[in-house]
């Protein structure tokens, strides 16, 4: 059977092989290397929410934005066609039709007025026009967005997973850095719209535990310094019993003790949250008994508290849908007819 062809663009659209890879298998080598994916997972979000947080100083406002434009690959996707990175950015501007405040508002478990506002202040900032039932991105929203650190970011966190899978024989060979690029800007609808997928209920499980997601980028600041020193020292000490799994990880990492925390002021430069924002956030993160400040004003973890429980379940959640996002990655790469 030929693969089906799009009227429009004639672009041949590839099927996918019957051959998958077992998501099982995925999440298992990356069990079995828990301590370093954690680490280039942690950089890979830190990279993209401060890139996300500079360009909006909202993150609710970003989330509404990714969820409109999601749809709109999706659109796309049920039309069984997709746009490189260069075609989507060359659009004059996006539609998405037919737009529901409640559904949003359902999805992304914010407030409807919450919604309803982030919209309005999209539409001040001339990146997109309400139509009726319908609202439209012109060529400064189109490009607002346009992810090309995201794209090296995500790149590269990709090259290290499958440099992590490539000694299965499942698997087989790794694939560079410069590869996989191309093939996220070959097939950019495609796999941003999986991407995306990933990353909206990741920010909104973390949103609904901290109630806002600068808190969790506060807190995040401090659990990426301190999960930092406890890999430099596990990697340090070969004979250490490799007691730490997928399921006690934070609480591990929650308990080990560090030489130096952070401070509010690196939390700002870092995250460029506005310091007097940073502080109030580490207060309330103190009140809930789940970081502790030393005598040098630096932060650290607690493995107490009132929310530990909720956060160890989002850690255990969150990885197993990046495995998924990587599985279906690779599927793409390995075991479809896209071609670079």
């Amino acid at each position: 059977m030929n693969d089906p062809i799009e009227k429009k663009t004639k672009k041949i659209i590839p099927t996918t092989k019957a051959e998958k890879f077992d998501r099982f298998l995925v999440l298992d080598n990356l069990h079995q290397n828990i301590i370093s994916h954690y680490d280039t997972w942690g950089s890979f979000q830190q990279s993209w929410t401060n890139k996300a947080y500079k360009t909006f100083k909202d993150f609710d406002k970003y989330i509404v934005m990714m969820f409109l434009i999601r749809n709109y690959w999706q659109s796309l996707a049920d039309k069984f066609t997709y746009l490189s990175l260069d075609e989507f950015y060359e659009l004059e501007n996006v539609a998405i039709d037919k737009i529901n405040l409640i559904n949003i508002s359902s999805e992304l478990n914010i407030p409807k007025e919450t919604i309803r506002r982030k919209v309005n202040e999209l539409q001040d900032a001339d990146i997109l026009v309400r139509k009726g039932k319908s609202i439209v991105f012109n060529k400064r929203g189109v490009n607002y967005q346009k992810p090309d650190n995201t794209l090296d970011f995500l790149s590269s966190f990709i090259e290290k997973k499958s440099n992590l899978l490539q000694g299965n024989d499942w698997f087989g060979a790794s694939f560079k850095k410069e590869e996989i690029r191309k093939f996220l800007n070959k097939y950019f609808t495609i796999i941003w719209l999986r991407f995306f997928k990933l990353q909206i209920p990741f920010l909104i499980r973390h949103r609904n535990v901290f109630q806002d997601l600068e808190t969790w980028v506060v807190w995040g600041n401090i659990a990426l310094n301190q999960q930092d020193q406890m890999r430099k020292v596990r990697a340090k000490d070969l004979l250490a019993e490799n007691n730490i799994r997928r399921d006690n990880y934070y609480r591990n990492m929650a308990k080990f003790k560090i030489k130096r925390g952070i401070n509010a002021s690196s939390i700002a430069d870092i995250s460029t949250i506005p310091r007097a924002t940073v502080i109030r956030k580490l207060k309330w993160l103190m009140r809930q008994d789940i970081i502790k400040k030393s005598k040098n004003l630096e932060y650290e973890l607690k493995h107490s508290g009132k929310i530990n429980k909720a956060i160890s379940k989002n850690t255990i959640i969150n990885q197993e849908a990046v495995a998924d996002f990587l599985t279906d990655i690779f599927d793409y790469m390995k075991n479809s007819n896209f071609k670079i």
